[in-house]
């Protein structure tokens, strides 16, 4: 070995030693093992997904903050001192806290922030996705309601956005609570299940306590309609869920082509009222109730049935002795049906076809009365 070679090997152990020197110094005088030793807890720390490194770890050394030989290191893969552990500790902490994570005193379990609302939510959301429906009987529930439109074509339905309401309603029929499921035509033109607010507003009307029609069976409308004025007016209805396509796709040609109504409003507006209604011009569908001088439950009472502008379209019954009850009352002058005037539902009128073409009668058509306002949907 020359000379020159032994210097270099000098000069690298020296500089060994000063480099071993220089590390015991910045580690406080402890080295790695002795801290690791005297501060087993520190030796392991959570990472921002919450995976725990450290020496009793499975998973050491794969996530970010993982440990050799006991001792946290930095980014560059060096070791930190206690007092810059801490701090990488805090920061892990605070960047956790920004994506919602924090940790149990000891580092060792990682609770969720705002766990309860987290947890009902998405136990609401697990729920809604399944379209789980809650019926209430004379329980107190809110309806959650969801809106979105869907093709006319395809009369596709979709989650209905309505009005939060709790039902407080001691009735015993079955109101779901859950969410309303909404069908939109076009803009304007849509119908859903009966809502708690709606059956609220019938109730003890239009759906009596003895009603034998289900809830389920109906389907509330909202429309938009031309009135005698010919400005446009949003009017409501409740119809059978077996007509509710049919009725919201003629109510919008109506609308489209500027047919006029006078009014369209739920019958209960009325009392529950048929003639008050009739004598208001009224348009309306359902309302429990029989045919006028008989037992027999009317159309009406399923929903099946819709008269239109019945003021200017009577109701007309034939006695035996030749005369004639006209209702409602002061429409007497609309029942020659040879006279013209306007309002008048004949085998031209635009709303007689449509309701012909989509399968409904007509009570003009009848033998032994006449219904002029009156179109039905045989069942």
């Amino acid at each position: 070995m020359n000379k020159k070679t032994l210097r270099d090997i000098l000069i690298l152990l020296g500089i060994i030693i000063i480099a071993a020197i220089g590390a015991r110094y910045l580690g406080s005088g402890e080295t790695l093992s002795d801290y690791a030793k005297k501060n087993p807890e520190a030796a392991g720390v959570l990472n921002e997904a919450g995976s725990y490194s450290g020496t009793d770890s499975s998973e050491s050394g794969k996530e970010s903050g993982s440990s050799s030989g006991g001792a946290v290191l930095g980014s560059s893969g060096q070791a930190l001192s206690p007092v810059a552990q801490s701090e990488s500790n805090e920061a892990t902490e605070n960047s956790s806290k920004e994506k919602g994570i924090s940790y149990s005193a000891d580092r060792s379990t990682i609770i969720p922030q705002n766990s309860s609302t987290n947890s009902t939510t998405a136990t609401a959301s697990s729920s809604s996705a399944s379209g789980t429906t809650i019926a209430a009987s004379g329980s107190s529930a809110s309806d959650t309601t969801t809106s979105s439109s869907s093709s006319p074509a395809s009369g596709t339905t979709a989650a209905a956005s309505g009005s939060p309401a709790e039902d407080t309603d001691s009735s015993p029929v079955s109101v779901s609570t859950t969410s309303t499921e909404r069908t939109t035509y076009m803009d304007g033109f849509y119908y859903e299940p009966i809502s708690n607010d709606i059956f609220r507003r019938i109730s003890g009307i239009s759906y009596p306590v003895d009603c034998k029609i289900p809830l389920d069976d109906l389907r509330y409308l909202s429309l938009l309609y031309n009135d005698f004025n010919g400005d446009t007016k949003t009017g409501e209805m409740i119809c059978n869920k077996d007509i509710a396509q049919d009725v919201i796709e003629i109510f919008y040609e109506l609308y489209k082509s500027g047919y006029q109504l006078e009014s369209v409003k739920l019958i209960d507006e009325f009392g529950g009222d048929d003639n008050a209604s009739m004598l208001a011009n009224n348009t309306s569908c359902f309302n429990y109730r029989v045919v006028a001088g008989t037992t027999r439950l009317s159309n009406h009472a399923r929903g099946l049935a819709i008269d239109i502008n019945p003021f200017y379209n009577p109701y007309i019954t034939y006695n035996k002795d030749g005369s004639v009850n006209i209702s409602p009352a002061g429409s007497e002058a609309y029942a020659d049906r040879s006279a013209s005037f306007p309002y008048k539902i004949d085998d031209s009128d635009l709303a007689c076809k449509l309701f012909k073409s989509h399968g409904f009668t007509w009570g003009g058509d009848w033998n032994s009365v006449k219904d002029y306002q009156h179109f039905e949907r045989p069942q």
